[in-house]
């Protein structure tokens, strides 16, 4: 069969059109899928959700403040923090004022005795620290003229002389609110501690402590 031109080039426009398709037909067809999901997954989407949020809200329940059953005298003892220090001083003055005349009186703290040369004392003022002063004499000599007494220890290391040694500690005034109060601890060289006490003095009055040297 002999095609003029005209067909010839019918014939190849067809072919051009036709075989596109045929291609894309076959790939579609063999085309194996990457992923295939599977099958009875659980909905990501709550067909019945349950609203555990009330819907009646009291808003003015919401915005009141709490209800705290702290008695006031509590609350007091956090804002007022020197609470504490203030019944310490009131209770010094109850005390001086129900005796008066029992702090007029010299006071004996005690005695110990030593080999060592020296002998470590250590004072502080046992109650509230309201300003007590005192002062410290070794046989009469005075070793200390006047120190504050405070909260926490202060020390001193004394010399000895063989046999007698009188530890005078004299009241100088009693502070805010008497009487003079102290407490007294005495230790060796290696720190053993051999004497403990305390007084309560009006002014003039001494508390005295011995120490023998052997």
């Amino acid at each position: 069969m002999i095609f003029s031109k005209k067909q010839f080039f019918i014939v190849v426009v067809l072919l051009l059109i036709i075989s596109p398709i045929h291609l894309y037909t076959q790939t579609e067809t063999n085309k194996t899928p990457l992923f295939t999901p599977k099958e009875n997954l659980p909905s990501l989407i709550n067909n019945n959700p349950k609203n555990n949020i009330p819907l009646n809200l009291d808003i003015n329940k919401i915005n009141s403040e709490p209800n705290i059953n702290m008695d006031i005298s509590e609350r007091e003892k956090f804002i007022n923090p020197s609470e504490y220090y203030t019944s310490r001083l009131n209770r010094k003055k109850d005390e001086s004022d129900k005796m008066p005349d029992k702090y007029k009186n010299d006071m004996y703290l005690g005695d110990y005795l030593t080999s060592e040369n020296s002998v470590n004392v250590t004072f502080r003022d046992h109650e509230y620290p309201d300003g007590d002063r005192i002062q410290i004499r070794v046989n009469d000599k005075l070793v200390v003229a006047n120190i504050l007494l405070v909260e926490t220890f202060k020390g001193l290391n004394i010399e000895l002389e063989e046999g007698f040694n009188r530890i005078d500690f004299i009241a100088l005034n009693q502070g805010e609110s008497g009487p003079n109060t102290a407490e007294l601890k005495v230790y060796t060289n290696s720190g053993s501690l051999v004497g403990s006490n305390q007084w309560n003095l009006a002014t003039g009055v001494k508390a005295t402590y011995i120490v023998v040297k052997e």
